[in-house]
Order: structure tokens, then C-alpha cells, then sequence
């Protein structure tokens, strides 16, 4: 609409006295746009969205729960995580060495008047190595997808299962040094 206005003033060169016949004419003359209202019903006040929806035949959308667990889609969330947790080491080690007073052999000794058995000292020092080398091996994993390697499913399985065992046997022998 806006377009056949600027038009029709660029063709009578910009001169309103001639726009005065289009401007005062009557509204069936110029071209406009119908458009169609439909009503629709107020919903009913006790009527749920779900309720209502199966009432008007819309589908319903499913929801995770629908999807087959599988090991690839838990290998990539946990490698979200692994970074996430990494990030957290680095802030936590960074600001830790920066604001306690003797650094990190004062963190090392605080651990050691803990007292702590040996088998507790081993698990939480390979619950702490598992991100580290979870992450790495993984991280080796999507390398080799990237240079177009290993990309069928019996591969992506294969080196998905590795990644773990690897990370798990690594994780406890940094534990043990």
C-alpha cells in the first residue's frame, strides 16, 4: 500500500494538489486488504492446557523421556561436564594459591592434618585425576573424529568404551604416584 502511494506522488512529480482526488476518494476505490477475524470460544476456567489440547486434537510433544539411553549421549554430556569441572580446578587452584598466605604447600599440609586413611587419600585423589583424564582421552577421541576417523557407529562405540576405561585406569594410577 505504502509503495502505490510513493508511486503515485512520484509520477504527478511530488505535486499534493493532484493527490487530492485519491486522497477524498471514496474507500472502494482504493486498494486495501480484507482481512478474516475468527473467534474462538474463551477457554473454560477448569480446563487444563494438556486437557484442552486433546480437546482441539493437537499432538502432544514428547519429552526426553522418549529417547533410547544410549553411550553416546552420555559421553558428550560428560564431557560438557569434565570441562566444567576442569574450569572449576583451574579457578579454584588459581584463587586458592593467590589468597592463602603459604600457597600451595599450606593446602597440601591442611590436607595432611586431616589425618585421612590411605585408601580415602587414593579415592579422592583419582575422583579428582577421573575429570582430568576423562576429558583428555575424550578430547583424543573428537580429535580423531575431526581428521574423519573412527566416525562409524561401531567405532563411535568402540572408542567411547575405550575413552572410559582408559580415563578409569589412569585416574587411579595417577592416584597411586
Amino acid at each position: 500500500m505504502a509503495l502505490s502511494y510513493s508511486r503515485v506522488l512520484c509520477r504527478s512529480g511530488l505535486n499534493l494538489q493532484n493527490m487530492r482526488s485519491f486522497y477524498m476518494s471514496a474507500p472502494s476505490k482504493i486498494l486495501a486488504s480484507q482481512t478474516l477475524m475468527r473467534t474462538t470460544a474463551a477457554p473454560v476456567a477448569n480446563e487444563s492446557f494438556i486437557e484442552r489440547n486433546k480437546k482441539l486434537g493437537r499432538p502432544l510433544s514428547p519429552h526426553l523421556g522418549i529417547y533410547k539411553f544410549q553411550i553416546t549421549m552420555t559421553l558428550s554430556l560428560s564431557h560438557r561436564t569434565t570441562g566444567i569441572i576442569l574450569t572449576s580446578y583451574a579457578v579454584i587452584l588459581g584463587f586458592g594459591t593467590l589468597f592463602c598466605p603459604g600457597g600451595i604447600d599450606t593446602i597440601i599440609g591442611a590436607i595432611a592434618a586431616w589425618n585421612l586413611s590411605p585408601a580415602t587419600l587414593i579415592a579422592g585423589k583419582a575422583l579428582f585425576a577421573y575429570p582430568v583424564t576423562f576429558h583428555f582421552f575424550n578430547g583424543m577421541r573428537h580429535l580423531a573424529w575431526d581428521l574423519g576417523k573412527y566416525l562409524s557407529i561401531k567405532h563411535v562405540y568402540s572408542t567411547g568404551y575405550t575413552a572410559v576405561a582408559l580415563s578409569a585406569i589412569s585416574a587411579i594410577a595417577l592416584a597411586f604416584m
